[in-house]
């Protein structure tokens, strides 16, 4: 039960990750995951492939819990293109809503500090202040 609450919670709008251990490590609340998908899919060509290359933990910035930060340590894979013409030789798996390329942050906490500043930029626009 505890497990279907822990998942709910942090990846609700999230498909292809299971969430493996939360821990609460002096301030920081680390999230243990793993992608759960069987295969990927190349950014470069688009091709399946089921073929892993590596292992990697990937860790995310995530939205603050109780006043203590977030990390999302995800377990990933990078896995080989099947095309043998493709420039991408091996590739990174993506968890739709959670990751995106080069990503340091989760995809929710990227959201909010984009409309954040979007909100300052409007607000700065129009309050009159002169612009730095």
């Amino acid at each position: 039960m505890a497990d279907v609450l822990l998942q709910d919670l942090w990846f609700h709008r999230v498909e292809g990750a299971v969430i493996e251990d939360v821990v609460c490590d002096g301030e920081f609340v680390v999230v243990q995951a793993r992608a759960s998908a069987d295969r990927a899919v190349c950014p470069a060509c688009g091709t399946t492939s089921a073929r892993v290359h590596s292992r990697y933990v990937r860790r995310l910035a995530d939205s603050a819990v109780g006043g203590r930060p977030v990390v999302i340590e995800l377990r990933v894979r990078r896995f080989r293109c099947r095309q043998g013409a493709c420039p991408q030789k091996t590739f990174a798996e993506q968890v739709e809503g959670l990751t995106f390329q080069h990503g340091r942050r989760s995809a929710g906490l990227q959201s909010v500090l984009e409309r954040l500043g979007r909100s300052v930029s409007c607000w700065r626009r129009t309050c009159g202040c002169p612009p730095r």
